[in-house]
């Protein structure tokens, strides 16, 4: 036991990162029902996802409403969206299956649990770094990421502060549909601040709009300044 706890710690301690462009590994999984799971069955469709657990006692159940408030809002035939566990010993299907059933009438969202080992590893590879501090605790990066139709990383979302609509844009610009600006700017500005460590979700719209014509104010000053300074004469 003690050396198959050394033996997971070892795998875990050399996890490479995954960056945008590279294919998400081939890990076999389970989903809330006990079916196999695995992102190559999506292939042709955008895949949402995120990582949740389900005796988390803060910010998960907000991430699985969110997620499945996009799942049920978007077309299934092209975006899909997925959460998996940080917490596999603990979250088998049928908990997963029970904690699905909370999120509304007619869930969407695949929720998707597997052997330890190579999910934490897969895990530890998006950036997600699942450390257990107690028994019934695991601390985790907050984390969306977009899949592009062939399976590749197109996009990673810091922190928990996008909203079902900011990410339906990713996933459909991902898709190849044009990007809205404004909700963009919104998502980034989420991204940046989590990046930072900064909360923004107390931020209404009116501040987020504020703080984008600022930032286009900064960027296009030098432009014009330029632009009358070096103009022909």
């Amino acid at each position: 036991m003690v050396a198959g706890l050394l033996a997971l710690a070892g795998v875990l301690a050399f996890a490479p990162q995954l960056h945008e462009g590279d294919t998400v590994p081939r890990v076999q999984l389970v989903d809330q029902d006990g079916g196999a799971f695995s992102f190559d069955q999506l292939q042709g469709r955008v895949v949402v996802l995120s990582f949740i657990y389900t005796r988390c006692t803060d910010r998960c159940a907000l991430i699985a409403a969110k997620l499945n408030k996009l799942a049920t809002e978007s077309d299934p035939g092209k975006i899909a969206v997925a959460a998996l566990t940080v917490d596999p010993d603990y979250d088998r299907p049928a908990i997963l299956s029970r904690y699905r059933a909370s999120l509304g009438s007619a869930p969407r969202v695949t929720l998707a649990t597997g052997p330890a080992a190579p999910l934490l590893f897969l895990e530890r590879r998006f950036g997600v770094d699942p450390r257990r501090v107690s028994s019934t605790r695991v601390d985790h990066a907050d984390l969306a990421v977009v899949l592009d139709p062939q399976g590749r990383i197109a996009r990673f979302v810091n922190g928990d502060n996008w909203t079902p609509q900011q990410l339906g844009v990713v996933a459909r610009e991902v898709s190849g549909a044009p990007l809205d600006p404004l909700l963009a700017a919104q998502l980034w500005l989420a991204g940046a601040a989590a990046s930072c460590g900064r909360a923004v979700g107390s931020l209404s719209t009116g501040s987020e709009l504020a703080l984008v014509g600022l930032l286009t104010i900064a960027i296009a000053v030098p432009l014009v300044a330029g632009v009358v300074r070096y103009r022909p004469r």
